[in-house]
C-alpha cells in the first residue's frame, strides 16, 4: 500500500513494504539507515532520529544492543536486555512494563550508529557506555513508575 502525504511531498508506504526493502538490503549485505518512529526508546532515541542498521547474522548479542526485530507481526526497535526460558528479551527504554519476547529468529537487524535529528553527532551504539546507561535505565523502571504514579497524584 502506498499513498502520499497530504503535500504530495512525501510518499508514504506500509510498514510491510518499507521493511521488505530494509530487509532486502540487508540481505545484500549492505548497512541500512532507518529514521525511529515514535517514543519507546526515550530518553536516549528520539522519535525523527535515525539509526545505522547492519544485519543479524546469528552472532552473540551484546546486552544492551539495540535490536529491530518482528515481534507478533509487527516490527521493533528496542533493547536486548536479557534472556528468558530460551527467548531474547527486549524492551523499549522508555516503557515502563511492557517487554518482547522473541526467538533470534525474529531478529532482523543490529543498530550500530545512532544520529539524533537536528544534530550532527554519531553515537557509537556498540560503546559499552551505550548499552549499559540504557540497561541501567531498563533496571530503575520500578522507581521511574513510581515516579510517574507520584506526578500524576500531585499534578492532578
Amino acid at each position: 500500500m502506498a499513498g502520499h502525504s497530504e503535500d504530495n511531498k512525501t510518499r508514504i508506504i506500509s510498514n510491510e513494504l518499507y521493511f521488505a526493502e530494509v530487509q532486502r538490503m540487508l540481505d545484500e549485505g549492505k548497512e541500512v539507515r532507518i529514521r525511529i518512529k515514535g517514543g519507546s526508546m526515550r530518553p536516549f532515541i528520539e522519535d525523527g532520529d535515525s539509526v545505522l542498521l547492519q544485519a543479524y547474522r546469528g552472532e552473540p548479542l551484546q546486552l544492551g544492543s539495540n535490536i529491530l526485530a518482528r515481534h507478533e507481526g509487527k516490527y521493533v526497535f528496542h533493547r536486548y536486555v536479557g534472556r528468558k526460558n530460551a527467548q531474547i528479551v527486549l524492551a523499549g527504554d522508555g516503557n515502563l512494563v511492557l517487554r518482547e519476547y522473541i526467538n533470534s529468529s525474529d531478529i532482523i537487524a543490529v543498530a550500530s550508529i545512532h544520529f539524533p535529528k537536528n544534530s550532527a553527532l554519531e553515537i557509537n551504539l556498540n560503546h559499552s557506555w551505550a548499552r549499559l546507561r540504557g540497561l541501567g535505565w531498563y533496571h530503575i523502571r520500578l522507581l521511574r513508575r513510581i515516579k510517574a504514579k507520584l506526578k500524576r497524584l500531585i499534578t492532578g
